[in-house]
């Protein structure tokens, strides 16, 4: 069996083209970075980015010293990623990791969690294959400011997406949920609140919406995407078609392995 069979096709494989764009690219990875590198142990190497995707995050922490190993199931991500970070690249499924047991220092995650169906064999992976004393840091849930208009619009229609779509659970988890799957693989943890804030314009998000670059929204057919999206659409064609400065509360899960 060719690994491309074994894996198949990914729902990210589709976004890789334009992924960057649509999150921010560098920069924003750059910010997730440092917050990151914040709460890691100085010194310690390697980190495993679990969910590398294109690299941006992965390439601040290698900006600060860190030596990173990138892992994702997507060959177009890592194919974008490559250029980053180089030969340190991993394809495999994160609940079944092509990764020695306890061989790397700490590992991070940014908005990966919500994309797993099994959470804690996700978490309990993590566990085995990061050192007695390692940190696992989570990026896993984000509120738009109650003033950000864009973001309360998108966070209704990400809802409205979920409920179309039968979602067992939404794709925005909470960091209660992180901590108690993470618990269940003998995980201890923290929880951190980060201001965020950057800048966009509802053309960005209009077309954001007209791309299908949320991945949730490749479950549904046209009818349904129509449905679930058309008052979004109307409330963003509604707003000055600015920059608009976006401000959220982003919550990061420090979590310690045993």
């Amino acid at each position: 069996m060719t690994r491309a069979r074994q894996f198949g096709v990914n729902e990210f494989d589709q976004l890789a083209e334009g992924y960057d764009e649509s999150r921010g690219g560098e920069q924003r990875g750059d910010e997730y970075a440092a917050d990151l590198d914040a709460q890691l142990p100085p010194g310690e190497d390697p980190v495993l980015e679990i969910g590398v995707g294109t690299g941006v995050v992965a390439l601040g922490l290698r900006r600060r010293g860190r030596t990173v190993l990138g892992l994702d199931i997507s060959a177009p991500m890592l194919l974008r990623a490559r250029p980053r970070l180089g030969p340190l690249l991993v394809r495999c499924d994160a609940m079944a990791m092509s990764i020695a047991t306890a061989s790397v220092a700490h590992a991070v995650s940014v908005w990966v969690i919500h994309s797993v169906k099994d959470p804690v064999r996700l978490f309990r992976e993590v566990a085995r294959v990061i050192r007695p004393g390692g940190r696992y840091v989570v990026c896993a849930t984000q509120r738009p400011a109650h003033e950000d208009q864009v973001g309360v619009i998108i966070a209704e229609m990400s809802a409205r997406v979920d409920a179309r779509r039968g979602a067992s659970r939404p794709r925005e988890v909470s960091a209660e949920e992180v901590l108690a799957w993470a618990g269940e693989a003998g995980f201890t943890g923290r929880v951190y609140e980060l201001q965020r804030q950057w800048r966009s314009s509802p053309d960005e998000e209009l077309a954001a919406i007209v791309n299908r670059r949320w991945p949730a929204m490749r479950e549904l057919d046209e009818a349904a995407i129509e449905e679930v999206t058309r008052p979004a659409i109307e409330a963003l064609q509604s707003l000055p078609a600015t920059v608009q400065l976006r401000r959220a509360t982003a919550e990061m899960v420090v979590l310690q392995r045993p």
